[in-house]
C-alpha cells in the first residue's frame, strides 16, 4: 500500500508547479525527488495519475515496459511515469531481472529453442539463412559476455565487501 494518498499526491504535484520541489520538500517532509516524480506522472496523466491500474504486473508486462524503454531510450524514471508504477525502483528491480537472464518471455525462450533443435546442415543452408544464424550467434555471444561480465562484477563487490 502506498504511503501516500491519490489526492495527496495530486496536490503536491500541482502545487509543485508555482512553489518548487524544494521549498514542498521542506514544507510536507517529502523528498524533492518524490515530488519531481509526481510532477511528472501528472504532466503525463494528468487527473487520472497514481491508479496503477494494471496491479499485479504479469512478467509479460514488464518484459514489454523493458524493451518501450530500450527501444525508445528512455530513462528509468520516464518510463515508470510513462507507466505510472508507484516508483522508479520497481522498475530498476525488474531492469536488473531482465539482465540476470530472470526476467525472460516464455514464448521467446521457447522459440529459441526449438531454433536451435531444428539446425540445419551449413552446406545445405542458404546465404540469407547463414547470414541470419551468423546474426543470431553474435547476439547471443554478447548477451552471454555481458553475463559473465556482470558475474564477474558481482564476485568482485562481494570480495571487496
Amino acid at each position: 500500500m502506498s504511503k501516500y494518498s491519490k489526492k495527496f499526491k495530486l496536490e503536491i504535484a500541482t502545487q509543485a508547479n508555482t512553489q518548487g520541489s524544494r521549498s514542498l520538500s521542506r514544507q510536507f517532509n517529502v523528498s524533492s525527488r518524490q515530488i519531481r516524480y509526481w510532477c511528472l506522472v501528472y504532466r503525463l496523466h494528468g487527473e487520472h495519475a497514481f491508479l496503477h491500474k494494471q496491479k499485479p504486473y504479469t512478467s509479460e508486462v514488464r518484459l514489454e515496459m523493458i524493451q518501450r524503454m530500450k527501444r525508445e531510450g528512455w530513462s528509468l524514471t520516464y518510463t515508470s511515469a510513462f507507466f505510472d508504477l508507484s516508483s522508479p525502483g520497481m522498475l530498476s528491480k525488474w531492469l536488473c531481472a531482465y539482465n540476470s537472464g530472470k526476467l525472460t518471455h516464455p514464448k521467446l525462450s521457447r522459440a529459441k529453442m526449438s531454433k536451435s533443435s531444428n539446425a540445419k546442415d551449413s552446406k545445405t543452408m542458404t546465404e540469407k539463412e547463414l547470414r541470419e544464424e551468423l546474426e543470431y550467434l553474435r547476439a547471443e555471444n554478447a548477451v552471454l559476455k555481458k553475463w559473465s561480465a556482470l558475474a564477474q562484477e558481482k564476485q568482485t563487490t562481494k570480495k571487496q565487501k
